[in-house]
């Protein structure tokens, strides 16, 4: 059976050009929706669809219009992991406010586009619900990029993910972690019900009400609330800041890109204070920071030894 390949490092390759004004998520609460005649996707962001529904007898869609959301709004968007009879293929929901083209008879895809960004977000919030099927895990993520001349750098990169099933609307919160000074002129966000290759079909993650955020998170509701970080390359360290309004069990672990756990600090009850992972004996790379704290998981993606 050919599998779904999902890389989220695709999300990043963007190009578009800098217009002027605020920066702007399209259609970020889902209401707006265009109908192609059998399907339909929400306005500013591309799905799997259109290629699906062009099978004969075997297609569908993974992308939907649900009246299940959150706030005032009437709609969100429902991404479903589904199984494509022929060819055999495992799809999840996936959406993008880039353009994605795919391949069904490989399985692979091209991620281009993007939407312009005029300003230094922190973080990408927004809500979601989340009801996963063995041992599946949805990401939202966020790409920030900048082109000049043919070449295109990646300028900041935030990704929320859970494998946890979550049925009330709940606030999520992807830090963007800066790894230059340049400003950005182009956003890529996306969002997927599966994040790895082996899939559940009927796994679901639901979005609604996306923004861009700009200051340490304060907000009680955000899970990053009260934590935050700093790299200092000059002596190999990951320094974590914790600020809780009251005593809160936390742990604090570090995995390489492999999954490996390559560091943890032991864990415990936590009210304020600081925590620090030398990582100056570990091999240059990308390396996820994880922060469990009340009941919450908090990632944070850096790059480290360089």
């Amino acid at each position: 059976m050919i599998k779904f390949k999902i890389a989220i490092i695709c999300c990043l390759m963007t190009a578009v050009s800098i217009l002027q004004g605020q920066t702007v998520i399209p259609n970020s609460g889902f209401e707006n929706w265009t109908n192609f005649g059998n399907y339909s996707d929400p306005a500013g962001w591309d799905t799997p669809n259109e290629e699906l529904m062009a099978i004969p007898f075997f297609g569908f869609t993974v992308v939907t219009k649900s009246t299940d959301h959150h706030g005032t709004g009437s709609f969100s968007a429902k991404l479903e992991t589904k199984h494509l009879t022929f060819p055999a293929l495992d799809i999840p929901g996936f959406m993008t406010c880039g353009k994605l083209t795919i391949d069904i008879a490989t399985g692979s895809f091209i991620l281009s586009g993007g939407v312009p960004v005029v300003d230094i977000p922190t973080h990408l919030k927004g809500f979601y619900k989340y009801i996963p099927k063995g041992g599946d895990s949805c990401v939202i993520g966020i790409g920030l990029t900048k082109t000049t001349g043919s070449i295109q750098d990646t300028v900041g990169l935030g990704s929320f993910s859970t494998k946890d099933t979550v049925t009330d609307w709940t606030p999520f919160s992807a830090w963007i972690d800066y790894l230059s000074t340049t400003a950005p002129d182009t956003m890529n966000i996306i969002a997927l019900s599966t994040a790895q290759d082996v899939m559940t079909i009927g796994t679901i993650l639901y979005v609604d009400d996306l923004y861009l955020d700009y200051t340490v998170g304060s907000d009680k509701k955000d899970p990053a609330a009260g934590i935050s970080f700093y790299n200092d390359r000059e002596t190999r360290r990951l320094m974590v800041f914790l600020d809780f309004e009251n005593p809160e069990f936390t742990g604090i672990r570090l995995f390489n890109m492999m999954g490996q756990e390559v560091s943890t600090i032991k864990s415990g009850l936590v009210q304020s204070g600081r925590r620090i992972i030398q990582y100056a004996e570990m091999p240059q790379g990308v390396y996820i920071l994880q922060i469990e704290h009340a009941g919450r998981i908090v990632t944070k993606k850096f790059f480290l030894n360089q």
